[in-house]
């Protein structure tokens, strides 16, 4: 595993939307972010969610929107958590992060997605660099490092690796579906394993961050 002390995990930070945002009548009023405002590291992102005021009224704001999917779309600034774009476009790639995404959605309540938190922290085969809540409050984000070794075709191993942790976290933590309701089910998010895919910010003043 890498080191955060020798490796800032460096990756590209957007300003919302992620979306165009469109008026009643269907206009587009502002169009979607295509363009990162920066690179960050992960460090830099654990601290902006636990200590932004900014991102502490935002988080705030999607959790009582009548729509969370939508506020977090229009308000929440975004990251590439797999590395680093020069556009939001799977054909902008720069250079990798070295960290993968895992996304597990629709929790029961607050408390059981912090309880996630620290267990995906903790655990011995993942060992998260950052692990958080997410804007929705029900659900958990977690950047896992892989082994940087040589390959001819970077979007090919940061692909490989997203799909080992997801179904690693799957197999691990998540839960069976139940067919006979057509609630979602708490698991993890399978519906995007692109190496542009998005990671919205929340604010989280319990986030874990893994220094050594």
């Amino acid at each position: 595993m890498k080191n955060v002390l020798t490796n800032e995990y460096k990756m590209s930070y957007f300003m919302p939307p992620i979306a165009p945002i469109k008026n009643e009548q269907g206009q587009t009023i502002a169009p979607a972010t295509l363009i990162p405002f920066c690179d960050v590291s992960a460090n830099q992102i654990y601290q902006m969610i636990t200590r932004s005021e900014k991102l502490r009224i935002l988080t705030e704001q999607v959790r009582s929107a009548a729509d969370i999917r939508t506020g977090k779309a229009s308000l929440l600034p975004y990251v590439t958590p797999c590395g680093i774009f020069t556009r939001r476009n799977s054909k902008c790639f720069v250079s990798p992060s070295g960290l993968a995404i895992v996304d597990i959605d629709h929790m029961d309540s607050y408390q059981e997605a912090a309880e996630l938190r620290y267990a995906l922290f903790n655990d011995p085969f993942l060992r998260p660099v950052l692990t958080f809540i997410s804007p929705s409050g029900r659900g958990v984000k977690a950047f896992v490092p892989y082994c940087a070794a040589s390959q001819d075709d970077e979007v090919k191993r940061v692909t490989e690796n997203m799909i080992w942790a997801m179904q690693y976290v799957e197999l691990t933590y998540g839960a069976k579906n139940d067919l006979s309701t057509n609630t979602p089910t708490k698991g993890v998010d399978i519906s995007g394993k692109d190496i542009v895919r998005a990671c919205f910010l929340s604010h989280d003043p319990e986030a874990l961050f893994r220094t050594l």
